[in-house]
């Protein structure tokens, strides 16, 4: 396996992966400052069979983990963090077997594509970067290939035919406004990190006539379910196992679940974990409803605050749209939407109704609209509110 490393003018550097020295360290840190020393730290670790703890070097707050905590006595492979459902730091312990596992399953998707290359756009402290662009490479023994800075059309003049490109929805729908088009029936996308609506895939897979696979996991479960080209329902990834509670949340046993979570303290999972998405199963197959924090409710109806956004997202001067869903106890409507809307021109708020009750129905709930310059996004393609 090489990695080839891209400056932005395009120039490359080539490491070959064999000729890695051993880690020496029993515990590695590795953090997001350079994504060339992510990457040749985590193989020499995972190849050395040595600890390492991995963190977005950005978040405050788990560095004030780390400062405070000594996670060295435990028994892990990679101790990866997530800024959880309460915004405080979870670390979620990954043994080799949770990892090899899961790349073992996604090998088998990936395989009849033939693979070459992988071709990343995403940071590699992430447990969907490290998988898909770290460790799948080199257990199939092809090459890396990753920029600091990807512009779209960039990343299409890179790809090869038998490409995986790693990418999030963010970059899906970049390249869909890109004028240029090219034959990329030999490539696969592999998207994550945050839904892609079914138009756009649609959309995607016919303006470049490819292949896309889309993953539905978290830190804490690993890989849950994958959709393939056009597929409206998420499979179950082989070995995992799901349900639903009494309020049709997602509850997950599968053998990628971290054994042992940090939220304060250390929790055992057992291998299951519920999680806060609401689904609808047919047969062994689901329908994604939307996360707990990303529904509300009208007239006894759930609506998902992501389903809003696809639509607002479909007018032609709005580059970007972000919902938040506001719960306001004791007035007269417990739920309102701020609605943020990044666009080339001014929206009024009446545009905004007309087209929500085009396509969801004469449904009506508060809404506070803004129309802002910019709504910034994550490392992995998610939506900041805007301030």
């Amino acid at each position: 396996m090489k990695i080839e490393i891209l400056d932005d003018d395009l120039k490359k550097r080539v490491l070959d992966v064999n000729e890695l020295e051993e880690e020496t360290n029993d515990l590695v840190y590795v953090d997001s400052s350079s994504k060339e020393e992510s990457a040749i730290n985590i193989l020499k670790a995972y190849k050395s069979d040595k600890k390492q703890i991995l963190y977005d070097v950005d978040n405050e707050s788990i560095k004030e983990v780390l400062k405070k905590q000594n996670f060295e006595k435990h028994d892990f492979s990679m101790l990866l963090f997530t800024s959880g459902t309460t915004g405080r730091p979870v670390g979620a312990f990954k043994s080799k077997e949770n990892l090899d596992n899961e790349v073992d399953e996604l090998i088998k998707l990936v395989s009849k594509y033939k693979p070459k290359r992988v071709l990343s756009t995403v940071p590699f402290v992430h447990i969907y970067g490290i998988l898909t662009s770290i460790i799948l490479p080199y257990k199939l023994n092809i090459d890396l290939v990753f920029k600091k800075h990807f512009l779209p059309h960039h990343l299409l003049d890179l790809i090869e035919p038998y490409t995986i490109v790693v990418t999030t929805p963010l970059y899906i729908k970049a390249l869909l406004r890109v004028k240029t088009t090219r034959d990329l029936k030999n490539v696969l996308f592999i998207s994550s990190t945050a839904p892609l609506d079914a138009q756009s895939a649609k959309d995607f897979i016919k303006k470049f006539n490819t292949n896309l696979i889309q993953l539905f996991g978290s830190t804490e479960t690993g890989g849950i379910a994958y959709k393939e080209q056009n597929d409206e329902l998420w499979n179950l990834i082989d070995g995992v196992k799901a349900d639903v509670n009494s309020e049709n949340l997602l509850k997950i046993t599968s053998p990628f679940v971290s054994k042992f979570l940090y939220e304060g303290s250390l929790k055992n999972t057992h291998g299951s974990i519920q999680s806060f998405d609401y689904v609808e199963f047919f047969g062994n197959k689901f329908k994604m409803i939307g996360r707990n924090s990303d529904i509300f409710k009208v007239s006894g109806k759930r609506f998902s605050s992501l389903h809003v956004e696809h639509i607002l997202e479909s007018m032609q001067s709005v580059r970007k749209a972000f919902v938040d869903v506001k719960y306001n106890k004791g007035e007269l409507k417990d739920e309102s939407l701020d609605i943020y809307l990044e666009s080339s021109k001014n929206i009024t708020l009446k545009e905004v109704n007309d087209l929500l009750k085009e396509n969801m129905g004469n449904i009506k709930f508060p809404i506070k609209l803004k129309v802002v310059e910019k709504i910034a996004t994550t490392s992995l393609g998610k939506k900041i509110i805007p301030i």
